[in-house]
């Protein structure tokens, strides 16, 4: 007797039944699942930490805007543009309306638009081909489409700089302020302020700060007068200048470095130049020394006797400025947008011109291969007194090596996240302005997959062209290898930024 073999789910093979999604299927298979998901990823970044929330949703925003720009000049010479996505990754939400798919995909890191036969490698429907593609547009349809992006950015770039001038101010060049004291500083002991304005030193008075360093420098263990502005007073406040090593000083008192100031020779306390002299001069054979360094205690040591030069120091008051901000018109506030605007292109093209130099890329290297940056004043020998105990003298800068590398995604968030807290919208929008800039020149390098790569292809074909008197177009097939090394060189770039951005990440003093 025979039997026919009757499939079931205990048997191997088919069951007649297609198989059950996984749950990460059935997770990111469902757009309301992916949705919540990332709206409440949003919600609680926007809950703990503003900043951090508004620089994404801005700069989601501003590549936004640069996609929108070609798809609008799309649209308007005929081109047909298929999708158009906030994001990349997997689809969140998506609708159709007409021939475009607009949606959201869950990785917000920017936008993109598919227009048509921008690439010259896909197949096109025939119906298409001759009248929607970007290809088989003319010269003059076709650049408006790729310039519409950078255009965007840039003048985004401008605007954002004139509301900063005109809204929040430009920094006055002669006009400052105290933003720290350094404790323990002659500015501490004469009790300078946060706030105060230093006007003049010993009647004669003083401009922008460099030119107040200038003086304090050549002041150093002298007495003198200040005159302060203190809210609606102004005040005469005596005090005794400081000192720290001068390069000389530092040289003859290694490892110490320009801007150190000796406060313990042994056990020996010293309060001035002259002292610490007469100090390093007793002792003989090892000594401990005991210095601060950008508020920081450390000690070191040294063999004595030490002959230090005579004129080793220099004045040291304890004080960091910040910028008094001087309001403008709309119509100088214009003015100086556009100066702003001329020194961050050529600040941009100086930058790229180093990252992309022999000397610029070995560089990099070197920072990912030792796993990020190190302080270059630091020394093995110094070991500071209290690691707990740092603080910043407040210099508004960045307190890392690392600050003119660089920086991928990941590190322009950060910086903005700490430009926001420190200086609030004024911050924050001046370095959208010069990210906006930054994104409209770069994409108007001549080279695919690059805006300003589509703007050398289609120039060279209008010119061939005209030349041989019929329609020309250049085989993409054959520009694939350059625009692939291309793509690897910038994922290269992208991959080392974000790891030295994640591991060794720019820190701006308060």
């Amino acid at each position: 007797m025979t039997t026919s073999s009757i499939p079931n789910e205990t048997q191997d093979g088919d069951s007649g039944e297609p198989p059950r999604p996984s749950i990460v299927d059935r997770i990111f298979g469902n757009q309301f699942v992916l949705l919540g998901l990332l709206l409440t990823l949003l919600g609680w970044v926007a809950f703990t930490r503003i900043w951090l929330f508004v620089l994404i949703v801005a700069i989601v925003a501003s590549v936004f805007l640069h996609e929108m720009g070609h798809f609008l000049m799309a649209k308007r010479n005929g081109m047909k543009v298929t999708e158009f996505f906030i994001g990349f990754g997997p689809r969140v939400w998506s609708f159709r309306r007409g021939e475009t798919e607009y949606g959201l995909k869950l990785v917000p890191a920017g936008a993109y638009v598919r227009i048509i036969g921008m690439h010259g490698l896909e197949e096109i429907d025939e119906t298409d081909e001759e009248t929607r593609t970007y290809r088989a547009q003319s010269y003059w349809r076709r650049m408006p489409v790729v310039l519409a992006g950078p255009v965007v950015n840039i003048v985004l770039g401008l605007l954002l700089l004139v509301v900063v001038f005109a809204g929040f101010g430009q920094p006055s060049k002669d006009k400052w302020k105290i933003d720290t004291v350094s404790s323990g500083s002659a500015a501490a002991s004469a009790g300078l302020q946060p706030g105060d304005r230093i006007i003049a030193f010993n009647g004669q008075p003083v401009g922008a700060f460099d030119d107040f360093t200038t003086i304090v420098r050549a002041q150093g263990g002298s007495s003198g007068e200040l005159t302060v502005q203190r809210g609606d007073e102004e005040l005469i406040i005596p005090a005794r200048i400081g000192w720290s090593l001068n390069a000389d000083g530092a040289r003859a008192l290694q490892p110490l470095v320009p801007g150190d100031r000796v406060t313990k020779v042994g056990d020996v306390s010293v309060s001035s130049y002259a002292e610490m002299q007469a100090a390093l001069q007793r002792f003989i054979g090892p000594v401990t020394i005991t210095f601060d360094r950008n508020d920081r205690a450390f000690t070191t040591t040294v063999d004595g006797p030490i002959a230090m030069p005579v004129d080793g120091y220099r004045g040291f008051l304890g004080v960091s400025p910040s910028s008094v901000l001087v309001h403008a018109g709309i119509v100088q506030a214009t003015g100086q947008a556009f100066q702003a605007f001329g020194d961050t292109v050529v600040g941009s093209v100086q930058g790229m011109g180093r990252i992309f130099s022999p000397s610029g890329i070995s560089k990099l290297a070197s920072q990912v291969a030792n796993g990020g940056s190190s302080d270059s004043s630091s020394d093995s020998s110094v070991e500071p007194v209290n690691s707990g105990s740092a603080s910043s003298s407040g210099s508004g800068s960045s307190t890392s090596s690392n600050v003119d590398r660089p920086m991928s995604l990941l590190g322009i968030v950060n910086v903005g996240t700490q430009l926001g807290e420190q200086a609030g919208w004024a911050g924050v929008l001046a370095l959208l302005a010069t990210v906006n800039i930054f994104l409209g020149l770069i994409n108007l390098v001549p080279i695919l997959p690059f805006d300003g790569g589509h703007i050398a292809v289609a120039t060279y074909e209008e010119i061939r062209s005209r030349i041989s008197g019929r329609a020309y177009r250049v085989d993409m097939a054959k520009l694939m290898p350059v625009t692939y090394i291309v793509v690897l060189l910038m994922v290269g770039l992208f991959a080392s930024t974000l790891y030295l951005d994640a591991v060794d990440p720019v820190k701006l003093s308060p």
